[in-house]
């Protein structure tokens, strides 16, 4: 079975995740806490609002290493 590369849009997809969830990380590490994007008042259940932000990233990083994983297996994604 050989390898088939993924379509481009696969990579321009997974690309923009991961730059937005890099960002995010960027912006809770580096930056304080009132940074750019952290500036709303959102958080989810019980977490504070930089492990809110965190879980996102995390997400995000995850889901556009998982769209890529599957332009790799599908072949034509």
């Amino acid at each position: 079975m050989g390898w088939t590369p993924p379509t481009k849009i696969t990579v321009i997809i997974a690309f923009l995740l991961m730059a937005f969830g890099v960002y995010i990380i960027i912006d809770l590490v580096f930056l304080n806490v009132d940074g750019l994007l952290i500036d709303t008042d959102f958080t989810i259940g019980d977490f504070s609002l930089l492990e809110t932000w965190m879980l996102i990233a995390v997400i995000v990083i995850f889901l556009s290493w998982f769209i890529f994983f599957l332009g790799v297996k599908l072949a034509g994604m």
